[in-house]
């Protein structure tokens, strides 16, 4: 039986035990990720946790509505048959909330898709390598011509990067979103499920980016950098350091994607693989 459940009476032990056992699991849908990008978030969860599904819950002018939460790329259906009953799912989402729009790891064959890439990196870093576009291998030739000093970074630093550079141009991202981004990646090292890590210039950050680390998966979750550091190729160094000294045990580095031409470009320039997600709303089934 698929119950819904207030976010008071979920239990977030079982929550998590659930997730983890999860064929596709991701660390977005661990209930202390949602806690601080969906306070008010509530769950569709089958007999004892056999199968979550979170559903992330807004509230505005007295409607109750469900919409993809920042940094949070896809949810969907956590279970050991992920996604087997998903229609059956989505019947039980009570009427009275609607679903404006959500992200998920789940086939659904009338919605839309999104592009993310991934790139294995299971295999030894020179092998890795030889995927990479020539522009990729010059960039990250020139980069290590240039004196940078790459390391673990704050936190703090890598936002008010973003900030003095791309986040001029990006009007989601106010005061609030940049708290709770803050709290998230605080959050994801304590829980020891990733790190910041920046390209300094004569002791100038240039470059940083966040990766969490968890279910043998990076995700280069969020990343900054002046521009100087595009100039001399400081991102693209970047991401090859990750994944020769930093990567830990992920098998996958999973770079979220992009429908922006540019970006979709430089993902793929690594080797990485195009992978869909699925965008549902409330129209897309009976």
């Amino acid at each position: 039986m698929i119950k819904l459940f207030e976010n008071k009476q979920i239990d977030k032990q079982k929550w998590d035990n659930c997730l983890e056992q999860s064929e596709c699991a991701k660390i977005y849908a661990y209930s202390w990720y949602l806690d601080i990008v969906s306070p008010n978030w509530k769950a569709l969860i089958q007999d004892d946790y056999k199968a979550v599904f979170p559903l992330p819950i807004k509230k505005r002018l007295g409607i109750s509505y469900i919409s993809q939460p920042l940094f949070t790329q896809q949810l969907g259906i956590f279970s050991s048959e992920c996604g087997k009953n998903f229609e059956e799912f989505l019947s039980q989402i009570p009427k009275k909330i609607w679903l404006r729009s959500l992200q998920v790891h789940n086939d659904l064959a009338s919605s839309t898709t999104k592009d993310n890439f991934e790139l294995d990196i299971s295999a030894d870093i020179e092998k890795i390598r030889e995927k990479y576009s020539q522009n990729t291998k010059r960039n990250i030739k020139k980069a290590r011509e240039q004196q940078l000093i790459i390391k673990a970074c704050s936190n703090q630093s890598l936002i008010q990067l973003f900030k003095s550079n791309k986040g001029k141009e990006v009007k989601e991202m106010n005061e609030e979103s940049y708290s709770i981004l803050s709290n998230l990646l605080h959050k994801i090292q304590e829980k020891k499920k990733g790190n910041c890590y920046g390209i300094f210039k004569d002791g100038e950050l240039i470059s940083s980016a966040f990766f969490s680390n968890c279910f043998k998966r990076s995700i280069y979750l969020f990343a900054a950098s002046n521009t100087y550091a595009k100039k001399v190729g400081a991102n693209h160094l970047l991401i090859d350091t990750y994944i020769e000294k930093y990567k830990q045990d992920s098998l996958i580095l999973d770079f979220e994607g992009s429908m922006i031409p540019s970006l979709a470009r430089f993902y793929s320039s690594f080797g990485a693989a195009k992978k869909p997600y699925y965008i549902i709303k409330r129209k897309l089934w009976k």
